[in-house]
């Protein structure tokens, strides 16, 4: 039987379209005369001919152009023989670039499919960029999906001074579909081979990662290098959930020497903890133990922190919302432990009430705590206590003024009294407490430290005025807080025990500009009026571009302390280029803390990215120089380091645009 015409043909998920169709009963058989397109859920095709055995649903084509619907792969083969989710082809070529601009492609003499397993089976590959030939393979098994699958990964080529060449070759495993297994073989070439491993796997209610490398005898440091780094995560129940972290390095020197570009090398230390929390509308609940691998040679024992083995805390609130009022208990034990110093089990116990009465122009929340705190140490000293009331009063009112362009402004004065009376407090040991910060958010705290060691004495008065535009839509335009500290007597609890006599703290100014979704700009300084100097101090801008530009300026000041200049830009050409810089310079120590400079490159189906970078390593000066080149190939995969996470961390507002 011959059909002509615009003939189709359909038979279950396969769709066929020809001028001229001729079909033979006997075998049940098609045989087409001009050019034919074929599809079905898998890929779609054209060719000179084709004929279809129905009976053993199988299709041979010749001339063939085609395109793989799941990955955007294309290509033409002399000929192709099409079954039940497999494909042989010949003389075959493939590339996720369109045919009008071939920037790469893969040719091979055959080649066989799975669409089931999503894999394919090359002979004699050659791959091609700008028609030139880099790399022959005589076979080779590449996915044709983003189905999971155990095979080699694209490998990992990074230099810097400290390690000279780095070359990662990971080959993965495909353990099971919750489960896979990465095997990484290094060479580096100031140090010797190491290798690396990633076990990931996922549950109905757990997830984990364990990260591990060893490299046997260094050849620079002449010991055995080691890392372990364990995340696990389980939702136990409705609001429980369990959490670890387990991580440790061979010495101090180990990320000095082989941290990734994105690791910040000055770590102080690394931090280990398992944890089980739980929450409700009423109490929040947790249990947890910290331990800390020290890396910093500048930590001497006595300022290595606390383990805590363990900590627990327990908070418990109950909210009226009809009579404005709440209360509560937050309560905290931990047994603070560290080698060749004393130790303690620490109770803090601290109930609190809370009245508050509010409108749609202001309000007053006066709040009372008792704080209760008990050591009982490991050494022979008694035990200790400490006991004392807090009270506070925060109050603040809103005046808003409509604007002719229908947005509107506030102002905000904001007044907060905190009392505490005087404890001493100087023959506790400092187990976590720390002096917090001085900034905006310290007018209106009831402590300066952290942790519960050291309780401040406060007898002060905050005030602050803010001022904020509103546009129409409600989007904020702009904003400035000015803020101040009275104190109305000494200030006698104190970390090294001396105290301050000071009556008002640095006043506190800051300005946030939002111009547009495209122009943000910031400023924060804080003036000592005794000295009539500014004590801290920064000011940033970002422009974000329409065509995806990127601009970023900061200063930062901390008097006697910091200096930095801190610049960044990406500057795009046109849609497939642009350049990536970053100059952070100290002008205190006249060093340039990391300089960063970049070229991205991006089409329809690869991009290159190639990223050189100088940094200090850690205070003492040292400083290292690193490239990290890369390129990918859009359905094929990426041969080098990826430099994006690096630039992510060191330019704010970095996005990856391909």
């Amino acid at each position: 039987m011959r059909l002509s015409g615009d003939v189709c043909v359909k038979q279950n998920d396969v769709s066929l379209l020809t001028p001229s169709l001729i079909y033979n009963h006997n075998d049940f058989t098609f045989q087409t005369q001009g050019i034919v397109q074929l599809q079905n859920k898998a890929q779609r095709l054209s060719a000179m001919s084709v004929n279809i055995d129905t009976k053993q649903e199988q299709a041979e084509l010749r001339e063939v152009n085609y395109f793989l619907i799941d990955s955007d792969m294309n290509g033409q083969a002399d000929y192709m023989k099409i079954g039940d989710n497999q494909s042989h082809l010949q003389a075959v070529t493939f590339s996720t670039c369109s045919p009008a601009q071939r920037d790469w492609e893969v040719r091979a003499e055959s080649a066989d499919l799975d669409h089931s397993e999503g894999v394919g089976t090359f002979r004699n590959l050659t791959l091609r960029i700008k028609d030139v030939p880099v790399l022959y393979l005589p076979y080779a098994k590449l996915p044709i999906n983003d189905a999971r699958r155990t095979g080699f990964l694209v490998p990992g080529v990074s230099y810097s001074n400290t390690t000279g060449l780095d070359l990662s070759i990971p080959y993965y495993i495909n353990l099971k579909p919750n489960m896979d297994l990465t095997l990484t073989p290094r060479y580096i070439a100031d140090h010797g081979i190491m290798l690396g491993t990633q076990y990931r796997y996922l549950t109905e209610r757990s997830r984990g990662t364990f990260d591990g490398s060893f490299l046997p005898n260094d050849d620079k440091r002449l010991r055995d290098r080691s890392l372990i780094d364990y995340r696990h995560a389980t939702q136990i129940s409705n609001g429980w959930q369990f959490n670890s972290h387990i991580q440790s390095v061979s010495d101090s020197r180990y990320y000095e020497d082989f941290a990734s570009s994105a690791y910040i090398t000055s770590t102080p230390y690394l931090q280990s903890n398992l944890s089980i929390r739980g929450s409700s509308p009423t109490w929040q609940f947790f249990a947890g133990i910290n331990e800390y691998d020290v890396l910093s040679e500048q930590i001497t024992a006595d300022k290595e922190p606390y383990r805590t083995l363990p900590e627990v805390s327990f908070d418990w609130y109950q909210n009226n919302y009809a009579k404005q009022y709440s209360y509560g208990i937050q309560s905290e034990l931990i047994n603070f432990y560290k080698e060749h110093a004393v130790g303690a089990w620490r109770t803090d116990i601290t109930p609190w009430v809370e009245k508050q009465w509010s409108t749609s122009w202001g309000y007053v929340k006066p709040k009372l705590q008792y704080r209760s705190t008990r050591y009982n140490f490991d050494d022979n000293r008694p035990d200790s206590n400490r006991n004392l009331p807090i009270a506070s009063v925060d109050s603040g009112l809103i005046f808003q003024k409509n604007s002719e362009d229908g947005g509107y402004k506030t102002i905000e004065p904001r007044l907060f009294y905190t009392y505490a009376p005087y404890r001493n407090q100087s023959e506790i040991p400092i187990f976590d407490s720390r002096e917090l910060s001085f900034g905006s958010a310290l007018l209106f705290q009831t402590n300066r430290f952290s942790g519960a060691d050291r309780q401040s004495d406060m007898n002060q008065a905050s005030l602050a005025f803010t001022q904020r535009s509103f546009a129409g839509n409600g989007q904020e335009r702009w904003n400035w807080t000015l803020g101040q500290i009275n104190y109305f007597d000494d200030q006698r609890v104190q970390i090294n025990d001396t105290p301050q006599t000071i009556t008002q703290s640095p006043i506190i100014f800051e300005y946030n500009l939002f111009l547009s979704r495209y122009w943000s700009a910031g400023l924060s300084l804080h003036y000592n009026e005794d000295d009539a100097e500014l004590e801290r101090g920064l000011f940033h801008i970002q422009h974000k571009a329409a065509n995806q530009a990127l601009y970023n300026l900061a200063y930062r000041f901390r008097r006697s302390k910091i200096e930095q200049f801190d610049a960044s830009v990406v500057l795009p050409f046109n849609e497939r280029h642009r350049i990536i810089a970053r100059w952070n310079y100290s002008t205190r120590s006249h060093k340039t803390i990391e300089a960063l400079f970049g070229y991205e490159h991006k089409s329809c189906c690869w991009a290159f990215r190639l990223v050189a970078r100088h940094y200090l390593v850690d205070e003492s000066g040292l400083s290292n120089n690193g490239i990290y080149a890369e390129i990918q190939l859009n359905g094929l995969g990426a041969l080098g380091r990826d430099p994006r996470e690096l630039l992510q961390q060191s330019i704010p507002g970095y996005q990856e645009t391909f």
